[in-house]
């Protein structure tokens, strides 16, 4: 995707999708990231691009990864999060928490094939 309305639109709602999975107003987001609720709402709508300082702001903010904005995955907010929050751990914990997602995944996809 080129860079253009269509790109800020989808930063901007990438940005909503945080905003409110933190169950946050504009202007609480705002005050957090140190950007005018205006030029948040603005962004939201896809009508501004931000910067990479603002973007750094943001990401700084909600330790959200600056692919997630730019890239986007699959899995969305919700699983990218967690992917950034659980590479900040110490090894011991990761490794425990890597056995039981596995675990979880494979009764879950037990259950499903019956």
């Amino acid at each position: 995707m080129e860079p253009g309305k269509d790109f800020n639109l989808t930063v901007g709602l990438r940005i909503r999708e945080i905003r409110e999975s933190g169950r946050m107003t504009r202007a609480q987001f705002s005050e957090k990231c140190g950007i005018s609720e205006s030029f948040l709402t603005a962004v939201e709508r896809g009508c501004k691009g931000i910067t990479s300082k603002t973007l750094y702001k943001i990401c700084t903010a909600f330790d959200v990864s600056a692919d997630y904005f730019i890239f986007g995955h699959e899995g969305g907010f919700e699983a990218d999060m967690l992917t950034e929050k659980a590479s900040t751990m110490d090894k011991p914990f990761r490794e425990a928490l890597t056995r039981i997602i596995r675990e979880y995944v494979e009764v879950i996809c037990t259950h499903l094939h019956k």
